[in-house]
C-alpha cells in the first residue's frame, strides 16, 4: 500500500526532498509526488488523527513505522488535542468453553465499504475472564476460571489500554470470583456476585479506576438479594439495577438501600440475554423469543418492539447488544453446514435509535454484513463492548 501526498510549488518555490531542474528554472505551478512518510513525525501525526480508528488494522500494514505511529500515546495525544473522540466496537470470541478467549475490534475492510473484526492480542497468562467492561479507553478483564486451576475462580484483573491495545494488570479483587455480573456506573466498576460462599459482607465491591482501589459495599435491603450466585446487573436511570435468577427478581439501589424493580421490567429481563442500556433506554433483544429488539417504557411500565427494523433477520441464539455512542450495535452468530463441514459465521448491525414526539421509538438500520468467518466445530460469541477513545 503506498501513500503519497502531492506538492505544489508556487513562484518558484521548492518543494522539499526535490531538487530544482538543471538550468534552475521551475515552472509558476508544478505537483510533484512525494511519499507520505518523507513528511516529518508532527505533520503525520495530525493528518493520522483525523482519520476514523476503523481504518487503523488496515493502515498498521503500510509499515513498521506506520504501525508504531497508530499505537502511540503521541498519537492520542494530537486526537485530544484536535478535540476528535470516536466509539471502537470490541468482541470476545471463544472455541469452546475451556479454550483462551480472542480479542477482535472492528475494522474496515482494505479497499471495500466493508467492515471485519481484526485480531489484537491477549496475554496468554490472563484468566479466563468471565466479564469484561469498558471505562473511557480502557477494557477491564476481571476474575473468571483460574489458569492454574480451571474449577478454581479468580481474583486476577486484566486491563486492557484501547488507544495502544497493550494489556497490563490492575489490582486483583478483594474475593476470587467466577460467574459474577459487572456493570460501571460514574467511572466505577461494580462487581457482584459470584459461584461459591459469599456473605453480604463480601457479595459486592467496587472498583474505583481513578484511585485503583477496591472495597466492599453493603447496603441494607429487606430482601434476600445476597442469597444465589448468578445475576445480571445494568445501569439505569442513575443508578444500580441488579436481577438475581436463583429469585427471578429485579432489585434497585434507591437512597441508599435495595429495592424490587417494576415487575414487568423484571418478567421482561428474565427473558433475554441480550441487553443494553443507551440513553438511560433499557433494550433486551429475543425477549419472549420472539427474535426482535424490545425497549422497556418506565412511564408506562410496558414492553414495545424497536419498529423500522423489517431487514434486519430474526435474532436468536447467541447475540450480543452495545451502545455504540448512542447508537446500537447487535452481533450474532450463524451457524451453517456445507457437505459435513460446519461454517460458522459473525454478523454485524449498526442501528440509529430515533426518538419521536409520540413517544415511539424506531431504528434505522445503517448496515448490517457478516464481519467474521471461521470453519471451526464450536464457537462462542462472549462478549461485545465499546470504548471511547
Amino acid at each position: 500500500m503506498a501513500l503519497v501526498c502531492t506538492w505544489t510549488s508556487m513562484n518558484g518555490a521548492e518543494p522539499p526532498f526535490e531538487r530544482r531542474s538543471m538550468n534552475g528554472e521551475e515552472p509558476p505551478f508544478k505537483r510533484r509526488r512525494v511519499n507520505f512518510l518523507m513528511l516529518p513525525d508532527d505533520l503525520v501525526l495530525n493528518c493520522l488523527a483525523r482519520i476514523s480508528r476503523l481504518y487503523y488494522p488496515s493502515l498498521s500494514l503500510v509499515s513498521k513505522r506506520f504501525g508504531s505511529i497508530l499505537t502511540s500515546m503521541e498519537l492520542y495525544q494530537t486526537q485530544t488535542l484536535l478535540g476528535r473522540t470516536e466509539s471502537c466496537l470490541y468482541v470476545c470470541l471463544r472455541q469452546s468453553t475451556c479454550a483462551p478467549i480472542s480479542w477482535f475490534t472492528l475494522c474496515r475492510k482494505p479497499n471495500s465499504s466493508k467492515r471485519l473484526l481484526a485480531p489484537i492480542s491477549y496475554p496468554k497468562s490472563a484468566s479466563r475472564s468471565d466479564c469484561v467492561v469498558g471505562v473511557g479507553p480502557n477494557i477491564y478483564a476481571i476474575g473468571g476460571f483460574s489458569n492454574d486451576n480451571e474449577y478454581s475462580p479468580s481474583s486476577s484483573v486484566m486491563v486492557m489500554d484501547c488507544r495502544t491495545h497493550t494489556w497490563g494488570e490492575a489490582p486483583r479483587m478483594q474475593v476470587a470470583r467466577v460467574f459474577q455480573s459487572t456493570c460501571v456506573f460514574d467511572g466505577k466498576i461494580y462487581v457482584i456476585g459470584g459461584r461459591g460462599t459469599l456473605d453480604s459482607t463480601k457479595w459486592m465491591e467496587v472498583f474505583d479506576t481513578k484511585t485503583q482501589t477496591w472495597e466492599f459495599l453493603q447496603f441494607p435491603s429487606e430482601e434476600k438479594i445476597c442469597e444465589g450466585y448468578k445475576y445480571e446487573s445494568i445501569v439505569y436511570e442513575g443508578t444500580v439495577y441488579v436481577r438475581s435468577h436463583d429469585q427471578n427478581v429485579t432489585y434497585k439501589l434507591h437512597k441508599g438501600r435495595w429495592i424490587e424493580a417494576d415487575l414487568a421490567m423484571n418478567n421482561g429481563w428474565s427473558c433475554s440475554s441480550s441487553f443494553c442500556v443507551i440513553e438511560n433506554v433499557f433494550y433486551c433483544c429475543n425477549r419472549n423469543g420472539n427474535g426482535m429488539i424490545d425497549w422497556y417504557d418506565s412511564e408506562k411500565k410496558v414492553w414495545a418492539t424497536l419498529k423500522g427494523l423489517k431487514r434486519l433477520p430474526k435474532l436468536y441464539g447467541n447475540v450480543k447488544l452495545a451502545d455504540y455512542g448512542g447508537k446500537m450495535m447487535v452481533l450474532w452468530k450463524r451457524v451453517s453446514y456445507v457437505m459435513t463441514r460446519k461454517k460458522t459465521k459473525i454478523w454485524c448491525a449498526e442501528i440509529t435509535i430515533e426518538k419521536r414526539k409520540d413517544g415511539e421509538i424506531w431504528g434505522i438500520l445503517e448496515w448490517f454484513d457478516v464481519v467474521y468467518k471461521a470453519n471451526v466445530d464450536e464457537l462462542h460469541l462472549e462478549h461485545a463492548l465499546v470504548t471511547t477513545i
